[in-house]
């Protein structure tokens, strides 16, 4: 209704009770039972409606920015050597030849080196700074694609649609392109957002300090809503 963006980055290991398994890293969800079971977490614990769902993998992320020949990025030193063995991974897995960053700073960067930065997670700050990465190159192709004509908008969809899993329809999609060059991204964020994160039985996890404060504060995030009570599951879970 707004046509106002809010991303908001769960991070993978955060503790999470998991609907008919008990509790676990949130990412597990997704691991045991798709989209399905990962949305349904995703409301359990922090009160939210999600119905819809996008999912890509590493291919098409390379393929969509190189569609857009490129996006430019602001490479630090410490990111670079990662960057270049997380492209040498790529070219593995996708059969490519594409070649190294010879020097930080900013640059345009093609698909594969981008998915390379957005996959970094060894420099300081670790999940917590990838997922800033990740948002970085989801901002920059969104407003690069916002650039294009609205045929080379069209021939992108009509690309791309089949590669991408979604319970969008067709139709869903149309209608939003529609409107499409009205829609910004205002904020983004990790979640959750006060956390403490350490080790419990051996295994790295990330714990909200508290689970109800930080659901208030995302729906204050996501929704504007200033008074929010969360829901007696939320608590228990809490």
């Amino acid at each position: 209704d707004t046509k106002d963006v809010k991303m908001a980055s769960i991070y993978r290991d955060t503790y999470a009770y998991i609907p008919d398994v008990g509790y676990d890293k949130i990412n597990s969800a997704y691991a045991r039972d798709g989209y399905s079971l990962a949305i349904s977490t995703i409301n359990t614990n922090y009160d939210l409606d999600i119905r819809k769902y996008v999912t890509v993998n590493f291919k098409v992320l390379v393929d969509i920015i190189d569609f857009l020949d490129g996006i430019t990025l602001d490479i630090d030193d410490q990111e670079l050597k990662y960057l270049n063995g997380y492209v040498n991974e790529l070219n593995k897995i996708n059969g490519t030849n594409v070649t190294h960053l010879e020097s930080s700073g900013t640059q345009n960067v093609n698909g594969t080196q981008a998915t390379a930065y957005a996959r970094i997670r060894y420099t300081a700050g670790g999940d917590f700074k990838r997922t800033q990465r990740q948002r970085i190159v989801i901002e920059n192709v969104f407003r690069k694609t916002k650039k294009l004509k609205f045929t080379k908008i069209n021939t992108m969809v009509d690309t791309f649609l089949p590669m991408v899993y979604t319970n969008f329809s067709s139709k869903d999609i149309m209608d939003l392109l529609k409107s499409f060059l009205s829609y910004d991204i205002e904020e983004e964020t990790g979640f959750p957002f006060k956390k403490d994160s350490h080790r419990y039985n051996k295994v790295s996890y990330v714990f909200p300090i508290d689970l109800q404060e930080n659901v208030k504060k995302l729906h204050l995030f996501l929704y504007d809503e200033a008074d929010y009570i969360p829901s007696p599951n939320v608590k228990e879970y809490s």
